[in-house]
């Protein structure tokens, strides 16, 4: 059963500056183009005040439903995590922060918090690891057998 997913925007803090992680992360987006319109923005890094008015400014803009990355987040498996994207019936916009990580207004602001792992990463390796998981999610969700169990 195909499940329709509404719009997904990535919001970064910074941009991708290796070039094989760049060359990954547009892999992914282009597998999430047949299933689900996906779109990723940048925002240049900055001092974290004005990071964090830029993001907050986006995020109302949005009127969707907010995941923001972060190590204080929820750590679900991919099952429960396509199930929770599953369940979503409006846009959702994911958040990933720059070097200094996401201002505590952000984090507030969204709908959820969430984090990959317990470990730490870079927002480059977050944004291909964030994507391969959205890609999983709809792989779940649509019965394919990427997803091995």
């Amino acid at each position: 059963m195909k499940v329709a997913l509404p719009e997904i925007t990535v919001l970064c803090v910074g941009t991708m500056k290796d070039k094989s992680l760049a060359a990954l992360a547009r892999i992914y987006l282009k597998r999430l183009n047949h299933d689900v319109r996906i779109t990723v923005k940048e925002i240049k890094d900055r001092r974290p005040k004005e990071e964090r008015d830029q993001l907050l400014q986006l995020i109302s803009k949005s009127g969707s439903h907010v995941f923001a990355l972060s190590e204080e987040g929820t750590c679900v498996n991919s099952k429960k995590f396509s199930q929770r994207l599953g369940a979503i019936n409006r846009s959702m916009t994911f958040v990933i922060g720059g070097a200094t990580g996401l201002h505590q207004e952000v984090k507030i602001a969204a709908n959820e918090l969430l984090s990959l792992s317990p470990l730490t990463f870079t927002h480059e390796m977050t944004r291909v690891l964030l994507l391969e998981q959205i890609y999983r999610a709809i792989s779940i969700l649509h019965n394919r057998s990427y997803h091995k169990e």
